[in-house]
């Protein structure tokens, strides 16, 4: 059985503890192989223990009498309703700032649609409900300029988690909404290319995009490294990017937050004909293959942040049982602990399933 380091907070009915506990004068509080129990974790906490080992038995009895893990902010429908308007103001905001650059060559107010991106934030109040409300979003109809907020969206929450500048994480908000400006140039008018999705564009397709972004912008009054970012989105670390296919040394920081924010987004995306990935599938698919393409740091930082977020959501494994996410393993960040009525599964020891949808 398995065995992790876990923080007080998060001790639940059906945990072994799976090492000895001392108080601070070295006398054992708790020894090996005790069941936790509300008791156990009252003790823990007048002793200031942060963190036990433990493992999970197969079954379990009822968790009810220990507190949840986390205080997610519940999200009122309200708020909900809120963040949506403001979703939809700041998309009809930048579609006539882009189609006004790439069919009358206006300079773009930035100002305007930053104060779009701040009053979308101040709707969630928090990162957390931040996240949430955008995977909420994903059952909604995606296009460019949804695409290019939920990416600025997300490039903004890795930027602070990255400890940007507040500086820094403007001009990431600024690159996520015209990272892809460029596809607009594809035609003669100001729509995409019919047939068009966005996971073929993210494999290569519509490369020239980011060269005719770029030109689109270059001599607009916008920061150098948000035209660099324009362009070089989807440059990879290793060189196998497009369409210069330069290395990391070569690639700025804005550009490396949004080509992981443009990943993730595309991939988590509806679109015709495609079946889109749950969030867990997507994360664990950038564990295993993203590391030698996208800045490491900032993926491990976005990977660990983002799965600690789905705490306490509900999900339905591969197998059709639907469960709740209640601890995250840290040495193994993409498959959970699952807790289905009252009995545990521990994915990253049952290989054989895994996380297919996130259900709220």
């Amino acid at each position: 059985m398995a065995c992790f380091r876990v923080h007080t907070d998060r001790l639940r009915k059906g945990m072994i503890i799976k090492n000895d506990v001392y108080s601070r004068t070295g006398a054992v509080l708790i020894p090996v192989n005790t069941p936790v129990t509300k008791d156990v974790v009252m003790l823990l906490t007048k002793h200031f223990i942060d963190y036990v080992m433990v493992d999970y038995q197969t079954t379990a009895s009822s968790p009810a009498d220990i507190p949840s893990p986390e205080s997610v902010p519940k999200i009122k429908q309200q708020q909900i309703e809120e963040f949506k308007g403001s979703f939809q103001i700041a998309e009809t905001a930048l579609s006539e700032n882009l189609i006004d650059i790439v069919t009358k060559e206006k300079d773009l107010d930035v100002p305007l649609l930053l104060d779009m991106l701040n009053s979308i934030v101040e709707k969630s109040e928090n990162e957390v409900n931040l996240c949430n409300m955008l995977f909420k979003m994903k059952s909604s109809a995606e296009g460019l300029y949804t695409h290019s907020i939920n990416v600025a969206l997300w490039g903004q929450i890795l930027a602070k988690w990255m400890n940007f500048t507040p500086e820094d994480i403007e001009l990431v908000g600024t690159a996520g909404l015209l990272h892809d400006i460029g596809l607009l140039k594809l035609t003669d008018g100001a729509n995409l290319p019919a047939g068009f999705t966005f996971h073929e564009e993210l494999q290569g397709k519509h490369g020239k995009h980011t060269i005719l972004g770029y030109n689109l912008l270059k001599d607009k009054s916008i920061d150098l490294q948000v035209k660099q970012a324009v362009l070089t989105h989807h440059e990879r670390q290793d060189g196998s990017g497009f369409p210069l296919k330069v290395q990391l040394q070569n690639i700025n920081l804005i550009s490396r937050v949004i080509a992981i924010a443009d990943t993730y987004d595309t991939m988590t995306m509806t679109e015709t004909g495609i079946t889109p990935k749950s969030p867990f599938w997507v994360l664990k698919y950038l564990e295993d293959n993203g590391y030698h393409k996208y800045d490491s740091k900032m993926l491990m930082t976005f990977i660990s942040h983002l799965t600690n977020n789905f705490i306490r959501h509900n999900v339905r494994l591969s197998n059709d049982m639907v469960g709740q996410i209640v601890l995250i393993n840290k040495f193994n960040l993409t498959r959970p602990l699952v807790q289905i009525g009252n009995s545990f599964i521990d994915l990253a020891v049952r290989k054989d399933l895994a996380i297919k949808e996130i259900l709220d």
